[in-house]
Protein backbone atom coordinates (compact mmCIF):
# COMPACT_ATOMS: atom_id res chain seq x y z
CA UNK A 1 0.00 0.00 0.00
CA UNK A 2 1.64 3.74 -0.59
CA UNK A 3 0.87 6.72 1.16
CA UNK A 4 0.80 9.85 0.09
CA UNK A 5 1.88 12.84 1.94
CA UNK A 6 0.26 16.46 1.55
CA UNK A 7 3.29 18.36 1.54
CA UNK A 8 2.82 22.53 2.81
CA UNK A 9 6.47 23.05 3.93
CA UNK A 10 9.72 22.03 3.00
CA UNK A 11 13.26 22.80 3.82
CA UNK A 12 15.65 22.03 1.02
CA UNK A 13 19.52 22.58 1.93
CA UNK A 14 22.11 23.42 -1.39
CA UNK A 15 25.30 22.57 -2.38
CA UNK A 16 26.61 25.51 -0.20
CA UNK A 17 24.70 24.27 2.62
CA UNK A 18 22.07 27.04 2.70
CA UNK A 19 18.85 26.37 3.51
CA UNK A 20 15.74 27.34 1.49
CA UNK A 21 12.63 27.29 4.20
CA UNK A 22 9.56 27.22 1.62
CA UNK A 23 5.69 26.83 2.39
CA UNK A 24 2.92 26.09 0.17
CA UNK A 25 0.07 28.91 -0.25
CA UNK A 26 -3.52 28.87 -1.75
CA UNK A 27 -3.49 32.00 -3.88
CA UNK A 28 -7.35 32.76 -4.73
CA UNK A 29 -8.51 35.45 -6.63
CA UNK A 30 -12.58 36.25 -8.48
CA UNK A 31 -12.60 35.96 -11.85
CA UNK A 32 -14.92 38.45 -12.80
CA UNK A 33 -15.94 37.50 -16.23
CA UNK A 34 -16.58 33.49 -15.43
CA UNK A 35 -18.29 34.70 -12.07
CA UNK A 36 -16.11 31.93 -10.21
CA UNK A 37 -13.24 31.75 -7.61
CA UNK A 38 -9.86 30.43 -9.27
CA UNK A 39 -7.40 29.00 -7.09
CA UNK A 40 -3.39 27.99 -7.14
CA UNK A 41 -0.97 26.28 -5.02
CA UNK A 42 2.25 28.65 -4.95
CA UNK A 43 5.25 27.55 -3.45
CA UNK A 44 7.16 30.38 -1.53
CA UNK A 45 10.17 31.42 0.48
CA UNK A 46 8.66 31.32 4.53
CA UNK A 47 10.69 34.81 5.24
CA UNK A 48 10.39 37.27 2.40
CA UNK A 49 6.92 35.61 -0.03
CA UNK A 50 8.94 35.69 -2.85
CA UNK A 51 8.33 32.35 -5.13
CA UNK A 52 10.47 29.65 -5.42
CA UNK A 53 11.87 28.29 -8.79
CA UNK A 54 8.58 27.58 -10.65
CA UNK A 55 9.93 24.87 -13.05
CA UNK A 56 10.62 22.33 -9.60
CA UNK A 57 6.99 22.89 -8.21
CA UNK A 58 6.08 19.68 -8.98
CA UNK A 59 9.06 18.12 -7.65
CA UNK A 60 8.69 19.89 -4.63
CA UNK A 61 4.76 18.77 -4.55
CA UNK A 62 6.55 14.85 -4.69
CA UNK A 63 9.31 15.67 -2.33
CA UNK A 64 10.70 12.70 0.00
CA UNK A 65 13.49 13.17 2.49
CA UNK A 66 16.92 13.40 1.27
CA UNK A 67 15.97 13.90 -2.47
CA UNK A 68 18.17 15.49 -4.47
CA UNK A 69 16.49 17.83 -6.72
CA UNK A 70 18.15 19.32 -9.73
CA UNK A 71 17.47 22.88 -11.47
CA UNK A 72 20.45 24.37 -13.65
CA UNK A 73 23.32 23.60 -12.16
CA UNK A 74 22.62 23.55 -8.45
CA UNK A 75 21.11 20.64 -6.75
CA UNK A 76 18.82 20.66 -3.84
CA UNK A 77 18.32 17.88 -1.13
CA UNK A 78 15.27 18.07 0.92
CA UNK A 79 16.28 18.39 4.55
CA UNK A 80 12.46 18.59 6.21
CA UNK A 81 8.97 18.18 5.49
CA UNK A 82 6.32 19.74 7.15
CA UNK A 83 7.61 20.54 10.44
CA UNK A 84 4.85 23.01 11.14
CA UNK A 85 2.21 22.15 8.84
CA UNK A 86 -0.62 24.29 9.33
CA UNK A 87 -2.63 25.89 6.49
CA UNK A 88 -1.63 29.14 5.14
CA UNK A 89 -3.71 31.29 2.66
CA UNK A 90 -1.96 34.73 1.38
Amino acid sequence: MVFFLKIDEIVLQDEKLNLHKLIKVKDTIFDSAKKIHVSNWLWIYEESSIFFNFEIWEELDNAYLNKLIKYKNTYFKVIQINANSQTRYS
